[in-house]
């Protein structure tokens, strides 16, 4: 393989969390440049991804990993009894919004292994090809024992870890404005070097479901539903699809690269 080829994932987390993201990813796999989703499935809506993943088996699809429901209106539950798991949960049994809830809780790491493992294990029971396994909100590495256990869980399965792989190497335009993100994105891709990146963003729809929703997170962004959207927009944008074909860049899924992510996280 050249050393001078630019190849690019370009993933689309919280796949399955409600119908406008879900709706959102397959438009912009369908009709734009992204390569991968990662699918969430305690949420309601993970039934529909499961069906759009049916729909399109060349989308790369991974499992994100979940221990936290950060809106302050539409919460989830684990996909085991809350008596099961009951360090993951609040009293009302929600998984905790926020990173330092989850932590705060002391949650207790069998428990927290039971339910990923019944996340991993229902979505292989629903048909999911999973393609590689990474972590929603950054609270499954926020300690070691937590980064531990999900590589022992992608050692058990047989799947990469979709950790930022070559420091640096990751990219993304999370709190750039909306209005400005289809720019950045352009001006990302016109800039990029050769090598392996990941772009990791967020699509969505301007929707009323999305209008809703409201980050329950100290900083988390206001407005989501216009960032979602305007993330939807570039990646099916006739300006960035044009920059991938004249920059000749590799369009690749974690199939694509997987052997290359273990090489990589393991040396």
């Amino acid at each position: 393989m050249s050393s001078k080829r630019i190849r690019l994932i370009v993933r689309g987390d919280d796949f399955g969390m409600c119908h406008s993201v879900n709706v959102a990813t397959e438009k912009a796999f369908r009709d734009g440049i992204l390569t991968s989703a990662s699918v969430m499935v305690p949420p309601p809506w993970f039934p529909e991804a499961v069906e759009i993943c049916k729909r399109h088996v060349r989308l790369s699809v991974g499992i994100h990993l979940t221990v936290n429901g950060e809106w302050k209106f539409y919460r989830w539950k684990p996909v085991l009894p809350a008596t099961e798991v009951p360090s993951l949960v609040d009293e009302e049994g929600y998984l905790f919004g926020s990173t330092q809830g989850f932590l705060r809780a002391k949650p207790r790491l069998e428990e927290v292994e039971r339910e990923l493992r019944a996340q991993i294990d229902l979505a292989i029971k629903k048909g999911v090809n999973i393609s590689h396994l990474d972590h929603h909100m950054y609270s499954l590495v926020a300690r070691p024992e937590l980064r531990q256990l999900i590589q022992r869980l992608a050692n058990d399965y047989g799947l990469p870890v979709a950790w930022d792989y070559r420091k640096g190497d990751s990219l993304s335009v999370y709190a750039v404005p909306y209005r400005k993100k289809r720019w950045a994105i352009a001006k990302i891709l016109r800039e990029i070097g050769p090598g392996l990146w990941l772009f990791v963003c967020h699509p969505g729809l301007n929707s009323l479901e999305m209008q809703g929703l409201v980050d329950a997170n100290p900083g988390g962004l206001e407005n989501v539903a216009a960032h979602r959207g305007a993330i939807t927009a570039a990646l099916t944008s006739v300006t960035v699809k044009a920059i991938i074909r004249q920059r000749k860049i590799a369009l690749v899924g974690y199939r694509d690269v997987g052997n290359e992510l273990l090489r990589v996280k393991n040396g």
